[in-house]
């Protein structure tokens, strides 16, 4: 039986005080049913820094919580190093960014639902907020969604920013985080793709809520046009692990271009569409022509770090 005494939320953070603060006091805040008492939740913080600059805040504000100072670079490695330090007898793994704050019945809604599903892997929404008034063209781009489901089994894959795992993938199946993907991103989807594979059931929760506040430096359309080339880098990567390598063969690479090729092709169409039809193009339009370079971008050897330091 999953509890609060046996789930473990996993946060890796990099020189983010401030975010960090309100996520820890908002954990603080959990809301645990009755019987399991008024405890704040088991919480291991991996603190990705070269020198471990985020110990004093937890040690002050969360006293409780296990710290791990991993100073090999890479969101990868700190999500890896999360997992070694969460105890044997855990029955489950929480995970949440940095940046983000629980609403108080997060952690009591993700654990009833694991318990009623069965499920391996339970999510929750992550709503981002803006500011108060974004502009109008990040409005009609479609790259503000608010991505929810009803409470129920769900076909999509899971997301670090928000998902309960069931313990025994990590423990007993061994399945862990590639450090492939340590500079460009994409490693959660990387895993639980993994996972899914493999079996794993998956399952939303819309009670479990978390937000977000999205930087101003990210509300730009070049930020936009950068992350959907990233995606394109994070598939290729994908595709290059799949075939159990680390270095592109010429078969490879050609079969990467081509499928780049063909979201390049498909992606220049839906704009062609909708700048023809007079409508604004969004970002959902745009995207497949991005990733499409992207894919190009890695089958030319060319890398994007975009986690680097």
């Amino acid at each position: 039986m999953i509890t609060p005494e046996n789930a473990y939320v996993c946060v890796c953070t990099f020189r983010r005080p401030g975010p960090l603060a309100e996520l820890l006091s908002s954990l603080r805040a959990q809301q645990t049913s009755a019987q399991h008492g008024a405890k704040v939740p088991q919480l291991i913080v991996v603190d990705n820094s070269p020198a471990g600059e985020a110990a004093g805040q937890v040690s002050r504000q969360y006293p409780e919580a296990r710290y791990v100072h991993e100073p090999r670079p890479g969101i990868a490695a700190a999500r890896n190093a999360a997992v070694e330090a969460v105890p044997e007898e855990a029955e489950a793994v929480l995970f949440l960014d940095d940046d983000e704050r629980a609403a108080p019945n997060w952690l009591n809604a993700l654990l009833v639902c694991a318990e009623e599903s069965g499920a391996d892997t339970v999510s929750g929404p992550v709503i981002s907020h803006f500011g108060e008034d974004p502009p109008a063209w990040l409005q009609e781009s479609g790259f503000i969604r608010r991505i929810d489901f009803p409470t129920g089994p769900w076909d999509h894959r899971p997301a670090t920013n928000n998902v309960l795992v069931r313990a025994a993938w990590f423990r007993e199946a061994g399945f862990r985080f590639d450090e492939a993907f340590s500079f460009i991103g994409g490693e959660d989807s990387d895993l639980f793709g993994r996972m899914q594979a493999a079996g794993a059931r998956s399952w939303w929760c819309a009670e479990a809520v978390v937000t977000e506040d999205v930087p101003t430096e990210r509300l730009s359309p070049a930020w936009m046009r950068q992350r959907a080339v990233r995606a394109g880098h994070v598939r290729a990567t994908k595709l290059m692990r799949r075939a159990d390598r680390r270095r592109l063969s010429p078969g490879l690479r050609l079969r990467i271009a081509a499928e780049g090729l063909g979201r390049l092709g498909y992606g220049a169409a839906r704009v062609s569409i909708r700048r023809l039809q007079g409508a604004p193009v969004r970002y959902v339009d745009s995207i497949y022509h991005r990733e499409g370079l992207g894919m190009l971008q890695a089958a030319a050897g060319r890398s994007l770090e975009e986690y680097a330091r």
